[in-house]
């Protein structure tokens, strides 16, 4: 009595966790980056490559830092209070720089900080969402991309509107449309050397390089003879003789399990193209060198777990050497923080990890006490079932979250097939006791 007293208790407490981490996912809407420290996605050279500038996550708060490649100092140029200040990018004169300021929806604004000590500008408000902006060659003027807010924060498939391209003095004022096309997604905006030509990549059931006139007003695919699978981050240098970019390697590309991410060099004249990473990891945010044939690069260690973990290095590419850049990064909180214990404990791991540990000590109370040996698996089974019914059921009305619940549905069936075969070993494991 006393062992079926201390199993029901034991199950207690792992329900209640298992209950509690549950209510507390649903509920919560902060994310993995609420307690973050570490590097933000997006690194920036300086015209005279002395500087990179990087967006940091300080215990959740993310701003602009500026650091000397030469002796690893950083400072922080920018104090968010109720934003995060993410994406810099040097202005190709004097010492500004750009950077994007993220609301608690998510919701980004353009500013343009004239110097390092200098005023910040706020050059769009809250009624659009700006996913990346650029510099012309003479700082005057800043392009971007962007949508309406009010789209950007409904779900997928039941936004009115898309991306398309504006531009706007770099001192405030003077916007324009540059297109009416409401794309689907749009990233990685760059401008050519001369001004004339913006480039950026673009999702229409392939991720595409495209150009974008700014005279005529017209886009056109980019060298589509030479690139014909996904490519991402693309960087140019040498008033576009290279190409630098990230795409998923051949050896994850037929693995199929898990894509990996590489850097990529390209000669845009005859599409002559060479691998320079070999990390099997993620890598992003290249930026060449002004005055060197180097790129610096960002490279994520624990791809694809979030939050990013990033790792700012340095690629050589002729010889293809790699480096770390060393920069004297902002020293982290030690105190106890009670939320990043709850997000830890809010991961899949930890969830799967509980759901197995209730249903298998569900199943040795059910055979111990009950008599009802596989109770607990056929409980599991038709909670799977139930959630695959309902991803079928909701696909024709929301089909990402369809998607989110398929899933789920999968995972718990793996679970359910781990269940019964505790069940079925325990079963046994019973009978050779008992006939012993």
């Amino acid at each position: 009595m006393k062992s079926h007293r201390a199993l029901l208790i034991s199950i207690g407490i792992v329900a209640v966790l298992f209950v509690a981490v549950i209510t507390y996912g649903i509920l919560n809407d902060e994310t993995s980056y609420s307690t973050h420290s570490g590097l933000g996605s997006s690194i920036s050279l300086s015209p005279d490559d002395a500087t990179l500038a990087f967006s940091y996550y300080e215990n959740g708060k993310e701003a602009i830092y500026l650091g000397s490649l030469e002796d690893g100092e950083v400072r922080k140029v920018t104090e968010p209070a109720e934003q995060d200040h993410r994406m810099p990018q040097f202005s190709p004169v004097g010492e500004g720089f750009l950077y994007l300021a993220a609301d608690s929806a998510g919701v980004q604004s353009l500013h343009h900080k004239t110097g390092e000590t200098g005023e910040s500008i706020k050059l769009t408000g809250t009624e659009v969402h700006v996913s990346d902006a650029a510099f012309s060659p003479d700082g005057s003027t800043i392009y971007y991309m962007a949508i309406p807010a009010e789209d950007f924060l409904k779900p997928e498939g039941e936004k009115e509107n898309g991306a398309d391209l504006f531009s706007v003095n770099a001192e405030g004022g003077d916007f324009l449309k540059l297109t009416d096309k409401d794309s689907f997604a749009m990233d990685d905006l760059s401008v050519s050397g001369d001004g004339t030509t913006l480039y950026y990549t673009e999702f229409d059931g392939v991720q595409r390089l495209v150009a974008y006139s700014i005279e005529e007003g017209m886009e056109r695919a980019y060298l589509p003879q030479y690139i014909s699978s996904d490519l991402y981050h693309p960087d140019f240098f040498n008033d576009e003789g290279l190409l630098a970019y990230t795409a998923v390697s051949e050896e994850s590309k037929n693995n199929g399990s898990l894509f990996e991410y590489e850097l990529f060099l390209m000669e845009t004249s005859s599409g002559e193209t060479k691998r320079l990473t070999d990390f099997n990891a993620s890598v992003a945010s290249p930026a060449f060198f002004h005055h060197e044939n180097r790129i610096a690069i960002l490279m994520q260690p624990n791809w694809p777990s979030q939050p990013e973990d990033y790792e700012a290095m340095t690629v050589d590419y002729n010889s293809g050497e790699t480096a770390s850049v060393s920069l004297d990064f902002p020293e982290l909180s030690t105190e106890f923080q009670s939320s990043a214990l709850v997000h830890w404990l809010e991961n899949p791991i930890t969830v799967t990890g509980l759901y197995l540990l209730l249903f298998g000590l569900l199943t040795v109370y059910c055979q111990s006490v009950l008599k009802r040996r596989y109770l607990p698996v056929k409980v599991s089974a038709v909670l799977t079932g139930t959630i695959l019914a309902g991803s079928f059921a909701v696909a024709v009305f929301d089909p990402w979250t369809a998607i989110g619940l398929f899933a789920l549905a999968a995972g718990l069936a793996v679970c359910t097939g781990i269940i019964l075969v505790f069940a079925y070993i325990y079963r046994r494991l019973g009978k050779s006791t008992n006939e012993t």
